[in-house]
């Protein structure tokens, strides 16, 4: 299980949509990850990279939740956005155009190390998070199925 984190700000974007993991990060993948990160829309603004093994985790919990409209959209939502992004030789994984533009990302990011996942971030967004923004409907539902997801691993 990966245990991911810091704060790392200040990386940039290349022309390609590639940004550079942190090798402090990248060494704290776990070999089933295969060196690779599922991206998705995270919650008030961000990306979510989690590394493949703990994606799968994730997965597999939400698979398990009621299949009620709102989840059902949920899934839907998450599914739309998701790149599967394979580390490339200098430690790179490719943003799409799809997934800047929902996190208002330009030619910079800060990435944050949530445990289980990485948090890519906007670095304007990133500080207006910390000052307490509000949540949009898609970050509520999100947070609940996040949420449901705890207690069934908690017992």
């Amino acid at each position: 299980m990966a245990t991911l984190f810091g704060t790392f700000e200040g990386i940039s974007i290349d022309d390609k949509g590639r940004i550079s993991i942190p090798a402090i990060l990248r060494k704290a993948v776990a070999e089933k990850a295969e060196n690779t990160f599922i991206i998705i829309r995270g919650v008030e603004g961000c990306l979510f990279a989690f590394p493949k093994d703990q994606w799968l985790v994730f997965w597999n919990e939400l698979q398990k939740l009621p299949m009620d409209r709102e989840n059902t959209l949920l899934i839907h939502r998450i599914l739309g956005t998701l790149k599967e992004a394979v580390l490339d030789g200098q430690g790179r994984i490719a943003l799409t155009h799809k997934l800047k533009s929902l996190a208002g990302i330009g030619k910079v990011v800060t990435i944050v190390g949530e445990g289980d996942k990485l948090l890519v971030w906007d670095p304007e967004r990133w500080t207006s998070h910390l000052d307490g923004t509000e949540a949009t409907p898609y970050d509520t539902t999100l947070y609940r199925a996040m949420e449901k997801i705890r207690k069934t691993d908690n017992g």
